[in-house]
């Protein structure tokens, strides 16, 4: 009986609305459900709000990557702050980007206790 509800459960995850998310139209919703149809530009946050947010969300950030800290992870920072970001080949679409490059990432928070990454899906330079 527990693992039934906890099947249940797991299906019918909620928004910040209180909605179901498989019937939610928001954005946030579109992002968790894998992609789809977006109406205008997803809501830019800053690293100081990310390092706040839970492990899992889905945050876009403007702001430039400051150096390569190891293999695929870097230095991003905003006006608020820097935090670690990890940017797999792939998300780089042929790009070459700079320290004087301003940049859109979007992905996922990986936190880890006090410390938080964000492993970047997309990177678009401004």
């Amino acid at each position: 009986m527990n693992k039934t509800m906890t099947i249940l459960a797991a299906a019918l995850m909620v928004c910040g609305t209180g909605v179901a998310m498989a019937k939610c139209d928001c954005n946030e919703c579109y992002q968790k459900r894998g992609g789809g149809f977006m109406e205008g530009e997803p809501q830019i946050s800053t690293v100081k709000a990310a390092m706040d947010m839970a492990d899992d969300s889905m945050v876009t950030l403007q702001g430039k990557i400051e150096k390569r800290i190891k293999k695929d992870k870097y230095t991003f920072q905003d006006a608020t702050g820097s935090m670690t970001v990890e940017i797999d080949k792939d998300i780089w679409n042929g790009q070459t980007v700079t320290p004087q490059d301003t940049v859109v990432i979007s992905g996922e928070l990986d936190r880890d206790g006090k410390h938080a990454k964000l492993d970047v899906e997309q990177l678009t330079k401004k």
